[in-house]
């Protein structure tokens, strides 16, 4: 590309030496450089006379071609300084739709800028093998071999149910009178609550779901109870379609992270993304 804009600069200004001063080199370094596109496209490019350089026919060929690609390149460079960056973000449906999404408009408030490609998983398992992703929010332990993750906040579990399922529910112990509803096939959360509380109660029973958000859904439809973060519930809690029955809130040893390859925690776009989430959460 320097070779083009040097050969580009002769053949407008007709001197080596205006060359050199319109493009802040030497007249040397100008001079390598025409020598070695004439060296690669084995022809010259111009005729030297004692009044200036003149293309030859091959070099008035090269300059419509080096015009062109010097265009476009200017093109390209201008439009990489005014898209937005793209950051394309995965994260887990209930998260997305429960959390995410209500705050979505002070996000992009805090993110000028910046594009994000939201698309969503069941999995807590971070995977960036495929290529096809540059952050993920993660519900975890924090500790992923070779990725960063920067926390946002702990989870906190407590039963929810309809309303009319709460009537009679007046202890922990109570939860038995209802169907367990689990967010996982491992059904832990409820197992860490109960324990919590003190009830001894087998967790085999019940309903198991492969996400929050569908035992929650199951527990505003009435099939039972539903073990959850609050905050993941929050609209339907407000809405009065579930209700919390009980104080007790289990502190989870999970949290929710913003997980990056190691090698991208530095990336001005995740660093900015990070910081918003922080403030949010």
């Amino acid at each position: 590309m320097l070779a083009l804009q040097a050969f580009q600069a002769v053949a407008q200004l007709g001197s080596l030496n205006k060359a050199a001063n319109h493009l802040c080199r030497t007249q040397g370094a100008v001079s390598r450089q025409i020598q070695q596109l004439e060296q690669h496209y084995q022809t010259a490019l111009f005729v030297r006379t004692v009044t200036g350089m003149r293309l030859t026919m091959e070099g008035e060929a090269l300059l419509q071609v080096s015009t062109h690609v010097l265009s476009r390149q200017a093109d390209y460079a201008q439009e990489r300084m005014t898209a937005p960056d793209t950051l394309r973000l995965r994260l887990p449906s209930t998260l997305a739709l429960r959390w995410f999404l209500p705050r979505l408009e002070a996000i992009e408030r805090q993110l000028p800028g910046l594009s994000l490609q939201i698309s969503t998983s069941v999995s807590d398992e971070p995977a960036f093998a495929d290529g096809a992703t540059d952050a993920m929010i993660v519900r975890g332990n924090g500790d992923w071999a070779g990725l960063h993750a920067l926390r946002l906040f702990p989870e906190q579990l407590t039963p929810m149910c309809r309303p009319d399922r709460a009537i009679g529910l007046r202890s922990p112990q109570d939860v038995s009178q209802l169907c367990l509803l689990h967010a996982s096939h491992e059904r832990h959360e409820w197992r860490a609550w109960l324990a919590m509380a003190g009830v001894e109660q087998p967790v085999a029973q019940g309903l198991a779901f492969d996400s929050l958000e569908v035992a929650l859904s199951a527990a505003t439809l009435g099939h039972g109870i539903a073990m959850g973060d609050p905050r993941m519930a929050q609209s339907k809690l407000v809405a009065g379609e579930l209700v919390c029955p009980f104080p007790h809130l289990s502190h989870s040893t999970m949290a929710y992270y913003l997980v990056v390859p190691e090698q991208s925690r530095e990336q001005t776009a995740i660093q900015r993304l990070g910081a918003a989430l922080c403030e949010l959460a």
